[in-house]
């Protein structure tokens, strides 16, 4: 199957103001990055860009560069208001969204009580958002009553140029997996090892099949912390800084991709042996590294395994 490999954490450039941005942007394109992908922070002290309003940026100043969302906080959006927003931006691009990742959020209550949900609902809403937007996408005139979102014989314009756009499913938790199963068209988790995405997998499959639907097998991603040098250790007294870190049962080396090119290269094999054909790398340096690394990883691995899809 073929292997695709986006970038994500693009803030810190959008940070750095709009030419920088747009240089990025620009740089992603050329050096054949899949996609790039934007998490979503409503509140707090990370700074963090709206995921749809960077995603049209992207669509705008991009001709072929995909994007997508990873993860999303439907489970305090209104989906009806999302899944226009999407739909515009997929139209627009040319259907270029490559899938919306959805999660339920944070374990704080910051964000919940900024947008008046009750944190005890997120699971709930998450699932009945995605119900609503999938059929705002399809149907002209929609018809939906539910706990939280009431549509009365509407729909939303544009729609999406496919008719739909992909949702997959983040987290690593037994509610995500079963979410996955029953109602996602994928999976993006983050901190996870090769055996717990064949682990994920076989859950989410078991799922899927209790539902009486299926995942397609080239449907399963993942978001990795990247570092990489062209020979010798990593510094990881400034990488570490730079990388996510919620689970303390692994070493962090092992939840991400540090190293050399070859040392990458291997262990993004150990995934793809493990069912994963996406990836999204994000890179674990400051601000004025992130172009360094982000052309040394695109000439290294990101283009030899593209061009091994090319011959597929």
């Amino acid at each position: 199957m073929a292997i695709r490999i986006g970038i994500g954490s693009p803030s810190p450039m959008a940070r750095e103001g709009r030419e920088t941005f747009l240089r990025y942007l620009d740089a992603l394109e050329a050096q054949g990055w899949d996609s790039v992908w934007f998490t979503d922070r409503i509140v707090g002290p990370a700074w963090v860009v709206d995921p749809l309003a960077a995603m049209a940026m992207a669509a705008a100043r991009t001709e072929r560069l995909k994007f997508g969302t990873g993860v999303l906080l439907m489970s305090m959006r209104s989906p009806v208001a999302a899944a226009r927003a999407l739909a515009t931006i997929d139209h627009l691009s040319g259907g270029r969204i490559a899938s919306v990742g959805v999660g339920v959020g944070q374990e704080s209550t910051l964000e919940y009580d900024a947008m008046g949900v009750r944190k005890r609902e997120r699971g709930s809403r998450l699932d009945e958002a995605i119900r609503v937007m999938r059929r705002l996408w399809a149907e002209e005139r929609v018809t939906f009553e539910g706990d939280y979102q009431r549509v009365a014989d509407a729909g939303v314009t544009p729609r999406p140029p496919r008719g739909f756009i992909p949702i997959w499913i983040g987290g690593r938790t037994e509610p995500a997996f079963r979410r996955a199963g029953r109602l996602g068209d994928g999976w993006l988790p983050s901190q996870v090892l090769p055996e717990d995405c064949v682990a994920g997998i076989a859950r989410i499959n078991g799922y899927a099949e209790a539902a009486g639907r299926s995942i397609p097998d080239d449907h399963y991603g993942v978001q990795l912390g990247a570092y990489i040098v062209e020979r010798g250790a990593v510094p990881m007294d400034k990488v570490e800084r730079h990388l996510l870190r919620r689970r303390t049962d692994v070493s962090i080396e092992a939840l991400n991709l540090l190293g050399t090119a070859e040392q990458i290269t291997a262990r993004i094999r150990e995934y793809v042996d493990a069912g994963i054909t996406k990836f999204v790398l994000n890179p674990a340096c400051p601000p004025d590294e992130v172009f360094d690394q982000m052309a040394a990883l695109a000439e290294a691995v990101v283009q030899p395994f593209h061009a091994e899809r090319a011959r597929v």
